[in-house]
């Protein structure tokens, strides 16, 4: 695709020659060597950069501000009596079933530990004048999270004489940091696989002295093949309440009970008698089902409301322009073409790209919503996110639009944070369409910081 008018971010002069000096074709085969050595099942699958996204060290802290504020905007929603929350909170397939049949106000203990990946554009140079855009907010089994700090790492170790210019973020270690503050012992809630992020997150822990566990609950009845490269570490075991704790396998009690995978409706009617335990157990949930009530899209509009930012924040407009304009489809008095032209259309319970719409596909899947679903469709105004230059191990040099991942943890209680913490960063580019997706085309590409700029 050619995109016009779009921002080419580069580093530095000097940076950027040293770089493509550095990352030649030695270099690609010296990364696909050290993926393919890690032992890490799949870690080939899918394309990677050899080169990094270089930020200035000076945009970190707008970063930081903005997920900052963002989380704490949804941890005093989550925090505000029911009553209040069902009338912020639009309706939706998901939190309607969170509410009526989880429960998950009734049952919060007034401590919210986990983590979120805010999915962002850079939009022009990155400088405090252009804070990152908000596209969407993730959470419970988002991907990304480890496999970051693999890539940093790994480029980091084969660029030596880059290690002390370059900043690097290791997400995985803040991530088992913030889970230990709920304890060592980690239940990590899998269907009947795994991938590589999460096998490298295992790693980490073991590392860290943590001991994180990927179970299949035994209710969900799969049979689990153990020889395969994504099984190996997948125990199944029963999930269940003892003396109203989480117990797996009946004697071992952990610490907190963690989820691996991003819930459909379906999913959740699928293992409900489980998660209603799991809701109502004192064992606590590091990223509990609570926080599906934010990661709907809906909460877009939430950010975008003046008011809401006055009751939340305590102040309108303090999070600027890193809040695209957004509204529910039900609300808008837009026309067709205006809505081709300048928005993005988002189901309220999609994810990892699904039920996304732009340009002529926004008009026909306008055709086929009911209007009596209108209101579980989020139109939010189209940015145009920095292009960047890759030389991709499964692909060849080229310009690509790129997304900002933030992986931000945190544990919030007594209205503020007992610990917060931008835990790493990321990449994902595509030259392919105007969604960045890995598993559409897409490539992941390492976060360095230049600590000269």
């Amino acid at each position: 695709m050619k995109f016009v008018d779009y921002h080419l971010e580069r580093p530095k002069p000097d940076l950027a020659r040293q770089l493509a000096k550095a990352c030649d074709r030695e270099m690609k085969t010296a990364v696909w060597n050290a993926f393919v050595d890690s032992n890490l099942s799949g870690i080939t699958d899918d394309d990677f950069s050899i080169l990094p996204r270089v930020l200035p060290a000076s945009y970190f802290p707008s970063i930081k501000r903005t997920a900052y504020l963002i989380t704490k905007f949804t941890m005093r929603l989550l925090s505000l009596p029911e009553k209040e929350v069902r009338a912020i909170v639009p309706p939706g397939p998901i939190r309607d079933h969170l509410l009526d049949n989880l429960e998950v106000l009734k049952h919060r203990s007034g401590r919210i530990t986990g983590s979120f990946r805010f999915d962002m554009a850079i939009v022009d140079p990155p400088d405090p004048r252009h804070p990152p855009q908000l596209l969407e907010l993730n959470e419970i089994g988002f991907d990304g999270l480890a496999r970051s700090s693999f890539f940093q790492k790994t480029l980091l170790k084969l660029l030596p004489q880059f290690q002390g210019r370059f900043r690097s973020l290791d997400t995985a270690a803040a991530e088992i940091r913030n889970m230990r503050r709920l304890g060592p012992k980690i239940a990590r809630i899998q269907y009947d696989s795994y991938n590589w992020d999460e096998e490298y997150l295992v790693q980490t822990a073991e590392k860290m002295g943590s001991k994180l566990r990927l179970i299949s609950p035994t209710q969900f009845r799969l049979d689990i093949d153990k020889n395969q490269d994504d099984t190996r570490l997948l125990e199944k075991k029963s999930v269940k309440l003892v003396n109203g704790r989480t117990a797996v396998g009946g004697t071992w009690f952990p610490d907190a009970v963690n989820f691996s995978f991003a819930y459909t409706l379906n999913d959740y009617q699928e293992g409900h008698s489980l998660y209603r335990d799991i809701v109502r157990s004192k064992t606590p949930q590091y990223g509990p089902f609570l926080t599906g009530l934010v990661a709907a899209k809906t909460i877009l509009t939430l950010l975008a409301d003046p008011l809401l930012q006055k009751k939340l924040l305590g102040k309108t407009g303090i999070l600027g322009t890193s809040i695209l304009p957004a509204q529910l489809l039900s609300k808008s008095t837009m026309s067709t073409q205006e809505m081709k032209r300048d928005q993005v259309l988002k189901f309220t319970d999609g994810y990892g790209g699904k039920h996304v719409f732009m340009n002529q596909d926004i008009l026909e899947k306008i055709k086929k919503i009911p209007r009596s679903e209108y209101h579980e469709w989020v139109l939010q105004k189209k940015t145009k996110l920095n292009l960047i230059e890759l030389d991709g191990i499964l692909s060849r040099p080229k310009q690509a639009i790129s997304d900002l991942g933030v992986f931000v943890e945190f544990d919030w209680s007594k209205d503020r944070f007992q610990h917060f913490e931008v835990g790493g960063l990321m990449s994902r580019a595509t030259n392919k369409s105007l969604k960045v997706n890995v598993s559409s085309g897409g490539c992941q590409v390492a976060i360095l910081l230049d600590r000269k700029s």
